[in-house]
């Protein structure tokens, strides 16, 4: 059957996904050929989840989901604050302006304009003026590891980059181990069963995270910069990579976040509860309300039988009755109750009264029919 759902995903399918050509090569062509028998795929997955969340009853956070949702909001924005160029390493060229090109000994008399030199900032010139090699390694690598690593340079260019790379690498993984930490700590067992269920998706995230920048740091291309002729050209893969890094962590934990709210209210992904464990509640409140009806019994028959406790019971009744009877004898009480009863729809009334009681008729039937048939089967 064509509905709306069906043409809109043949219009994405067809149309609209052939001609997303600003996405790389292999993952256009990845979409195009298998984007069509995905798409609805998922959607339907979608919509079989949602159906099922439907069934359940939202409820509110619980406290433990709370907890957790704190430390991922902190987490987000602790890493969206580390995004700032204050936390980050300084960038001479980018401070003075400068082309990639431009004399170390110009770079720095620019940069002495801005402020008094340091001791780093003459290590740097001295291997600014060495060779253009170590100015690319400066932009892929930042300004630490190339001042402060002292067995990383060989005449080798291959083995030297490979050398700042490990150099550098521990201060790549840091991070990630900092937010692997923070995602195990709000999918624990701290947080619940609701936390714990994703805690293999977080874990999976945060090390693809960490896989992706090993291999994109690994196979970057230094010689691409030796091109850039202006500053706006110039790749600054270092500087690039720490804030790409830092937004990358906090939609993730803003993603877990968000997914932790809605499965923990049952507005996503929520499964009903098994048989069993609704007839166990069920049980356990059919119980409750026999005991409590035994209770009362028990309470109602004390008082019949003590005579103190009758009359006192017997005098609260007319007591009642005489302070309800004056009160709808006031004009005010007798005004709103004509008002309220002009209001009322009596057909409709009567129909509702009809289907409950057509409700009630049916349970009964339905209770004679299994007695019944309860009755039958042993013969």
């Amino acid at each position: 059957m064509i509905n709306y759902q069906t043409i809109i995903l043949f219009l994405i399918s067809y149309f609209v996904i052939p001609r997303l050509t600003f996405l790389p090569p292999s993952l256009h062509g990845l979409l195009t050929i298998f984007g069509p028998f995905l798409l609805p795929r998922l959607v339907n997955l979608f919509n079989t989840s949602r159906a099922a969340s439907r069934s359940v009853p939202v409820r509110p956070v619980p406290p433990r989901v709370l907890h957790a949702l704190n430390i991922l909001a902190a987490s987000t924005v602790v890493c969206l604050a580390l995004t700032l160029p204050y936390f980050s390493a300084e960038n001479v060229f980018m401070k003075t302006q400068s082309r990639l090109q431009i004399q170390p000994d110009v770079l720095f008399a620019r940069l002495r304009l801005l402020r008094p030199l340091t001791e780093q900032d003459e290590t740097l010139r001295s291997k600014f003026s060495a060779s253009m090699q170590n100015k690319l390694l400066y932009l892929a690598f930042g300004p630490d590891t190339l001042v402060n690593c002292i067995w990383c340079a060989t005449s080798d260019e291959g083995s030297e980059v490979q050398n700042y790379f490990l150099y550098t690498l521990p201060k790549i993984v840091t991070p990630h181990v900092f937010h692997l930490a923070v995602l195990g700590l709000a999918t624990s067992s701290f947080v619940g069963s609701e936390g714990a269920r994703f805690r293999t998706h977080a874990t999976i995230a945060g090390l693809v995270l960490l896989v992706t920048e090993i291999w994109y740091m690994q196979s970057y291309d230094l010689s691409l910069n030796k091109k850039a002729k202006m500053l706006q050209e110039i790749d600054f893969l270092h500087w690039r990579m720490r804030v790409v890094r830092y937004l990358a962590f906090a939609a993730v934990d803003a993603i877990m976040a968000v997914v932790l709210w809605a499965t923990s209210t049952n507005r996503w992904l929520a499964t009903p509860p098994a048989i069993a464990e609704r007839l166990e509640m069920t049980t356990r409140q059919a119980e409750d309300t026999l005991n409590k009806l035994r209770a009362l019994g028990l309470l109602t028959n004390s008082i019949n039988r003590d005579p103190a406790l009758r009359g006192v019971r017997e005098e609260y009744w007319q007591t009642e009755g005489t302070v309800m009877a004056e009160t709808i004898q006031e004009e005010e009480v007798m005004e709103q109750i004509n008002r309220v009863v002009n209001k009322m729809d009596f057909s409709s009334l009567e129909g509702r009264v009809g289907e409950v009681a057509d409700g009630i008729l049916a349970g009964i039937d339905g209770l004679r029919a299994s007695q019944n048939l309860s009755a039958s089967g042993p013969q």
